[in-house]
Order: C-alpha cells, then structure tokens, then sequence
C-alpha cells in the first residue's frame, strides 16, 4: 500500500498536470495573449468554489511551477503563463 507521502506527491503532480494542460491550451488558442487568471485556471480544472477554502489552491501550485520555472506570471496578482520552454517541452 501506498504511504500519505507517496499519495501526496501524485496529487500534486495530477494537479500540476492538470493546470499546465490549461496553460498550454491556452498557449494554442489565444497565443496573441495567452495568459489565464488563476481563478479561471481553478475553473477549468473544476477546483472552485468545491469548499470554503478553494481559492489557495491553484495559486499554490502556480507559485511552486513558477519557482520551477515552468509558468510565469504577467504581473504580480496577474495572470499566468507557460514558459516558452515548458510549452516546447510540451508540444
């Protein structure tokens, strides 16, 4: 059986996933302008508004893929955006 680290680290990593999807999506769609605000992120992944506390969650895991270089942010408190190098990773 699976221990809670273990259970922890792959729902972070489904998480992280799951908002990079959102994030290169928008890099195809809208590449003119492609940043999302974190709330519309926390939308698409269906994370509102799902209890009191919702609105830390994709931030969090935004503020950690930016320290890991892999999103950006347009301006602080502003919207997000994949790095150019995540996206080619991704594409």
């Amino acid at each position: 059986m699976s221990n809670p680290k273990q259970l922890a680290r792959v729902g972070i990593f489904y998480l992280e996933e799951a908002i990079l999807e959102v994030l290169s999506e928008a890099m195809e769609t809208s590449p003119e302008d492609p940043f999302v605000r974190a709330v519309d992120v926390a939308r698409k992944i269906g994370v509102y508004k799902d209890w009191d506390q919702d609105r830390w969650l994709v931030p969090i895991i935004l503020k950690k893929l930016e320290a890991d270089g892999r999103v950006e942010q347009r301006e602080a408190r502003g919207p997000w955006k994949l790095t150019e190098v995540e996206y080619q990773k991704r594409r």
